[in-house]
């Protein structure tokens, strides 16, 4: 009787162990239950470019996180293939989420790129070839406390130019590229909030600047209302780049109407070339 008895136990040892052991089913649903030792756990993210895909790897504290990692790599990254391998961690500095969608959205100017993020440190590695790289990281200073170490190396870059110059030299060359409405209406197209967004990476680079925002519209009609559509247009995106972060009074809005063409306007082409917005960069 005393052996079935220590056999019995012995039984119910082993399924008690196999019950602990036994892993959680894999998913999203539920996160892990925060550790006594959490503060201490340095969570890792990496964000690398090589050729034509964007490569995000790291650790990430719910899935509106990644769904805000994944729209800045659409929006920053447009054409590029998006390679993501998340781990959910639950658990990450109050800072996490808003740092590493900005890293995210300030490699966007470098071309062959890694960048890795800790607890403790930054570090970056690119190539930019119009040597004004250290512009768009600077947005990062905002989103990480002054305890995380920053390692940046940006070939090109030349930090002998003060940032006035490297902002001046930054927004000559930037194309932004056309920035689009909907069809005889004020309301932005879809495809424009990629551009203004990195629009809204370089104006918060260049804080002490002010940017100047112009709309135009092509010779056909009123021009009366052309110039109102083209002065309302401009306020659209200046409400963009508002609700963004860029301070109201660091914006001047103009609308010029028909009254500047950079084309024909007996062409269909050439109308549309002269429906535009112009953005300008000042100190």
């Amino acid at each position: 009787m005393a052996g079935g008895l220590r056999k019995a136990v012995v039984f119910l040892a082993l399924i008690a162990g196999i019950a602990v052991t036994l892993p959680l089913q894999p998913g999203r649903v539920q996160d892990p239950a925060p550790r006594a030792d959490a503060a201490a756990f340095s969570p890792r993210f990496e964000v690398g470019i090589r050729r034509d895909t964007l490569y995000l790897r790291g650790h990430t504290i719910s899935a509106a996180h990644e769904d805000a990692l994944a729209r800045a790599a659409a929006r920053h990254f447009p054409g590029m293939q998006i390679d993501t391998r998340f781990l959910p961690l639950g658990m990450a500095p109050d800072w996490w989420r808003d740092a590493t969608v900005a890293l995210t959205a300030s490699l966007a100017s470098l071309r062959s790129a890694r960048a890795r993020l800790t607890r403790e440190s930054l570090r970056i590695r690119g190539i930019d070839d119009d040597a004004a790289a250290g512009l768009p990281l600077r947005s990062l200073d905002a989103a990480l406390p002054d305890s995380v170490d920053r390692d940046v190396h940006v070939a090109g870059h030349d930090s002998s130019i003060d940032a006035k110059t490297l902002c001046e030299r930054r927004f000559a060359a930037f194309d932004h590229g056309p920035i689009g409405f909907e069809e005889s209406r004020v309301e932005l197209s879809t495809s424009a909030l990629p551009v203004l967004d990195r629009v809204i990476a370089l104006a918060n680079a260049c804080r002490g600047a002010s940017i100047s925002i112009t709309g135009h519209t092509d010779a056909s009609g009123n021009e009366d209302r052309n110039r109102q559509l083209s002065l309302e247009r401009a306020r659209a995106v200046a409400g963009y780049l508002g609700r963004r972060g860029i301070e109201p009074g660091r914006m001047i809005v103009h609308g010029a109407g028909s009254s500047q063409p950079v084309a024909d306007n007996a062409t269909r082409y050439g109308r549309g070339r002269n429906r535009r917005i112009e953005l300008g960069l000042s100190y």
